[in-house]
């Protein structure tokens, strides 16, 4: 790939020319392939651009969310009047008119036409009119606007040296009109042939029949991605969830929904959150105090923790409405978070009704909001993402933002002298020795490829301290069906009636009551999952046996049978079994759990999942308890959540691990979506007259704050202007008393003598 160097001030535009030049077709990269063992080349051809928000503006030469036409996908929006019309208003709950490169690129040129004039009002209208503002260009711009005004003021504003028909005293009127724009075009014309010629070392190197000579380059004069072969910055910047849904949708409800919480129903929420279960989803324990402590300073991590959690405590903590937009929150995330999709068009009608009922419940809240939150727009353009790319996940930057966290190390240990330099050997360094211990190949001094030693080979895949550093996911050890023994201060050693305790199970046949059994500690299930006691799966007793769900109760196995202890055939599953039923709870919109009859000793296991206790149905009680410190009880006390021993339970459909897999095994009367508002025409044309009613007020109170904050602000600076003068003059007097007492003091002592 490119070796160029890079300024730490160079924006992302600039870097990107780098490589720009491995893209060009007819561009062919050399690399071995280790299973041909022969050398191969490649072309290098871009597909998609991930990032947050802003940066994927930047890489669409766009304005951003804050300009009328917001949005880099499309040509949707407008003035806020528009926006407030009914066709207008429902426009921005859904993709609007593509934005094309070829469209942006005819902007840029006509921006930078227009700038040879020195005029930046109209730069500023088309800034507006289509949200195009390109990085790069902007360089220019602001040159060309320069060196007009100074051609226009020397060749139309001096007299001296302006164009003798403009001194000629008859020349009025249309023809003195005629002769400024005949002038200011010379002018214009002049300009754009300079420009054309920057920078002069690109310039040369094309040749003397190039037509890029008589026109604007890419990389030079504009950003690169627009003419860059297989990739279209406007469709391939996709949403992304970490930036766009969890620090923007979830983050936006969270708001809404904490900023009136008092001191009580924070400690109500965290008991509750606390008395979470976890087991059967990816998220660490939930820290509730930390969480409502500092409710405005949360992460990620947080949000995708609450998208799954939050919805089972907040029936009496939020409005109806803000409940319901976290039922609809939850239910697209788990939709977002899909690791695969086998059905892309049920996927994606599912998906859709998921996204209006998000977008829509927002409008009941407040209708505003989607127009002053760009974020929420970009959900419109997930499907075609999707179809596009594959599930989002797939282009998330959650998972490279790690990468922040090493960044930062090799600056703090670098000796601070040429820090981007040390950096960059740093990683060169890391991403060597990662490609040597894993096997990579290279070519040496005479020119033929080879790799390291078995042993050195093989320190990786026997070290796991440093298979952890290096973020090597080994997996290959978990099996399907494996088990692993517990502790041997933990698996005991019990009789079949004292591992079972009072769960009605029959021992399996082939052992006897003397049989001796010990505790497996987990046990990996076809999804890869490995799962512990009390854990909620999906099982069946055979390959054609229906699919129950259950709960883990033990995982044990026969003492005596010593050669086989990891072997799936000796392991012994007493899993407590749970129906699930047709009807679903209403409040939540998810399927229930009731408890079965008998417990059922079994082997294959399908995948976990999450399941919350109705703490609602079941009324759970909250109580104050002390807390403990350092094994000691304290007088402080907070609250505690209790379950009651009813046992009925929920089928977490908010958890994000598994998602696809529950919904593939649940009818789909369970899980299929439901639309939130049936005419959503209709209900967008009564929030668009509620703005018509609200925003012109709003706005005008917003000017006369503006102007109010400019008149005060022009007064302190004149009052400080007026203290700074009359404190000069205060130390000037001063200074001339000193002067004056001074030349006493001289003249005393001069009569002494």
């Amino acid at each position: 790939m490119s070796r160029w160097r890079t300024s730490p001030h160079a924006s992302s535009s600039e870097q990107f020319v780098a490589l720009g030049g491995d893209f060009i077709a007819g561009v062919w990269h050399e690399a071995y392939d280790c299973q041909l063992e022969q050398e191969i080349l490649f072309e290098a051809i871009p597909h998609v651009l991930p990032a947050d928000n802003p940066q994927q503006s930047e890489s669409a030469s766009h304005i951003g969310m804050g300009g009328n036409l917001g949005c880099r996908r499309d040509l949707g929006g407008g003035t806020k009047e528009h926006q407030e019309t009914d066709e207008g208003y429902h426009a921005v709950y859904n993709p609007g008119e593509p934005r094309t490169k070829e469209g942006t690129i005819q902007v840029i040129r006509w921006q930078i036409w227009t700038a040879c004039l020195g005029i930046q009002k109209p730069l500023d209208a088309t800034y507006s009119q289509t949200g195009v503002k390109d990085k790069i260009a902007q360089f220019w711009i602001q040159k060309l606007l320069d060196m007009a005004k100074n051609r226009c003021s020397v060749e139309l504003g001096d007299r001296k040296t302006c164009d003798p028909r403009l001194n000629n005293s008859a020349l009025k009127g249309d023809a003195r009109i005629a002769v400024k724009n005949e002038i200011s075009h010379k002018i214009q014309e002049e300009l754009w042939d300079w420009v054309v010629r920057q920078p002069p070392d690109s310039f040369a190197k094309l040749g003397e029949q190039d037509p890029a000579r008589q026109d604007l380059h890419p990389g030079d004069h504009y950003n690169i991605l627009l003419q860059t072969r297989g990739i279209d910055p406007h469709r391939d910047t996709p949403g992304e969830i970490l930036h766009t849904y969890l620090l923007g949708n979830d983050k936006y409800i969270w708001h809404d929904t904490t900023m009136g919480w008092d001191d009580r129903k924070e400690d109500l929420f965290a008991s509750r959150l606390a008395a979470s279960c976890i087991r059967g989803l990816s998220t660490p324990p939930p820290r509730p105090r930390y969480v409502v402590k500092y409710k405005n300073l949360l992460v990620g991590k947080h949000f995708k923790m609450l998208q799954q959690l939050g919805v089972f405590h907040m029936h009496d903590l939020c409005t109806p409405l803000l409940f319901d937009l976290w039922k609809a929150t939850g239910e697209l995330g788990a939709f977002l978070w899909f690791p695969e999709i086998k059905a892309m068009d049920i996927y994606l009608k599912d998906i859709n009704i998921l996204i209006a009922n998000v977008l829509d419940i927002w409008g009941l809240i407040d209708p505003q909001r989607i127009l002053v939150k760009g974020k929420l727009h970009v959900f419109s353009h997930l499907p075609e993402d999707i179809h596009r790319f594959g599930p989002a996940i797939l282009y998330a930057t959650e998972i490279f933002e790690c990468w922040n966290a090493v960044f930062r190390l090799c600056s703090i240990f670098s000796n601070h002298l040429s820090p981007s330099r040390d950096i960059a050997v740093t990683l060169a360094d890391m991403e060597r020795f990662k490609h040597v211990v894993s096997g990579g190949w290279w070519k040496n001094s005479d020119g033929v490829y080879t790799r390291a030693g078995s042993l050195v080979r093989s320190f990786l895949t026997s070290n796991k301290q440093l298979q952890r550093r290096l973020g090597w996911a080994e997996r290959s050890h978990l099996e399907i069906g494996t088990v692993k023994l517990q502790s041997s201060a933990k698996r005991g050693s019990k009789k079949w009636t004292d591992m079972v305790e009072a769960l009605p199970v029959s021992e399996p046949e082939g052992t006897t009551g003397n049989s001796s059994w010990i505790l497996r500690k987990y046990v990996v299930a076809q999804s890869g999952d490995m799962c512990k006691d009390g854990f909620w799966i999906f099982f069946r007793k055979t390959e054609d046996s229906n699919v129950m769900a259950g709960r883990i109760r033990k995982i044990i196995a026969r003492e005596q049978d010593r050669t086989a202890l990891a072997q799936q055939s000796n392991a012994l599953l007493i899993v407590e079994p749970f129906i699930v039923s047709e009807v679903k709870n209403l409040r939540l919109n998810m399927p229930l759990l009731f408890p079965s009859q008998d417990a059922k000793a079994m082997l294959e296991v399908m995948f976990a999942f999450n399941a919350q206790h109705d703490c609602v149905t079941c009324r759970c009680s909250t109580a104050a308890v002390p807390v403990i410190q350092e094994r000691i009880v304290t007088n402080r006390t907070e609250l505690q959540t209790k379950h009651s021993s009813e046992q009925i339970f929920i089928v977490n459909m908010h958890g994000l691990h598994n998602a696809h897999l529950i919904r593939d095994v649940l009818p789909c009367s369970l899980t299929e979506p439901i639309p939130y508002l049936q005419d959503r025409i209709a209900s967008h044309a009564r929030f668009a007259a509620q703005l018509r009613q609200t925003g012109p007020a709003k706005r005008a109170e917003t000017k006369a704050k503006t102007q109010a904050t400019r008149i005060r602000n022009k007064s302190n600076k004149a009052a400080m202007v007026s203290a700074q003068a009359k404190r000069q003059e205060e130390e000037e007097h001063n200074n001339g008393d000193s002067d004056e007492d001074q030349d006493e003091m001289n003249n005393t002592a001069m009569d002494l003598d």
